[in-house]
């Protein structure tokens, strides 16, 4: 389908204009402006999503692409339903920039708009699987900003009262990571389903596994007074070990999962 490709193509174009528009408006302190030009942004990502699923016929989670439009819509919602919650006051600014990031991604990414599921994919565990694992991952990029703007205000500005992001963030983790064990343990059973073994250390599950243990680390340090000290530094690690499982897997040669080499 060339022509929605074309219509995914300059949607995605728009989006990403409409987004840095509204990033320049918010450094500029016009949070009003800035506020309407992201929740614009946001609506032409919400076509790009909706052109995608019109095309494939089921939920675009398949392709990198797909996914990372889907993740970029998550950001904003996210952090708006959390930010009364947790007291996080005016960070629009930064989740405004990372809403960029996955829709520069998919922008720079082979459009493959009508892409089809193969069979190992044909399975009731490809929406729960996929969708866990997303909502797990926006959680955590919300809580890896919180914890970048903390060490900032902290080293940078010198802000002595920076605990609520740090518990903001420790908050949103703890909800990300039953998402997070969901997706391995579903994956898992998926597996055995479709290729008779529940893992075989392709390189995907062995990063995702990393990625959940690091987790697992993060939050044992937060219990432990000789480890909090470096409860900040332990998330950044498992954070980067999450991009490694989504991203980098996927995109360089020697990380390249076989088994995974449709996502």
């Amino acid at each position: 389908m060339p022509h929605l490709s074309a219509v995914v193509t300059y949607l995605l174009i728009a989006a990403v204009a409409i987004y840095a528009a509204a990033y320049a408006l918010l450094l500029a302190r016009k949070n009003t402006a800035g506020a309407m030009m992201a929740l614009l942004g946001w609506i032409v990502s919400s076509g790009v999503m909706a052109t995608n699923w019109i095309a494939c016929g089921h939920p675009p989670f398949g392709s990198m692409g797909h996914v990372m439009v889907v993740l970029s819509l998550s950001f904003l919602p996210l952090y708006l339903l959390l930010r009364r919650k947790h007291n996080l006051g005016w960070l629009d600014v930064y989740f405004v920039f990372a809403s960029i990031i996955p829709l520069i991604g998919s922008l720079c990414m082979e459009k493959e708009v009508s892409w089809r599921r193969v069979p190992a994919l044909q399975s009731p565990w490809f929406v729960p699987h996929v969708t866990s694992y997303m909502l797990s991952y926006a959680l955590a990029t919300v809580a890896f900003v919180l914890t970048i703007v903390r060490l900032f205000r902290e080293k940078v500005w010198k802000q002595v009262e920076t605990s609520r992001y740090d518990s903001a963030g420790y908050q949103i983790l703890r909800l990300a990571f039953p998402f997070m064990t969901f997706g391995l343990l579903s994956g898992a059973v998926w597996a055995e389903a479709a290729w008779g073994v529940y893992w075989s250390w392709d390189p995907k599950e062995t990063w995702s596994l990393i990625t959940w243990t690091l987790y697992l680390g993060y939050f044992h340090s937060r219990y432990d007074s000789r480890l909090r000290p470096h409860a900040g530094t332990i998330q950044i690690l498992a954070f980067a070990a999450l991009i490694t499982t989504f991203l980098l897997v996927n995109l360089l040669p020697k990380l390249s999962s076989v088994l995974h080499s449709y996502a």
